[in-house]
């Protein structure tokens, strides 16, 4: 399980806010978005997490994201 840095995401960039989450995240699989990934969280809730929010996430450790004949806009979250 990872630690998560505080963050919110409007769909375009991120926005890098103080502090860790309560939660730790297990990434699960890539979303529509580039570098957001669906992570289960140890407070039992799935959220889309951006991979630079992620503390030590490697996307080389994970299979790679792929774009062809995607919308590359992401739905807004936060942490």
């Amino acid at each position: 399980m990872f630690e998560v840095q505080n963050f919110e995401y409007n769909g375009f960039y991120v926005n890098t806010l103080l502090g860790k989450t309560l939660y730790k995240v297990t990434p699960v699989k890539w979303t529509n978005d580039p570098g957001i990934i669906e992570c289960k969280c140890s407070d039992g809730k799935k959220r889309l997490i951006p991979t630079c929010q992620i503390y030590g996430f490697n996307n080389y450790d994970f299979p790679k994201q792929v774009y062809e004949n995607k919308v590359l806009f992401g739905v807004p979250c936060n942490s």
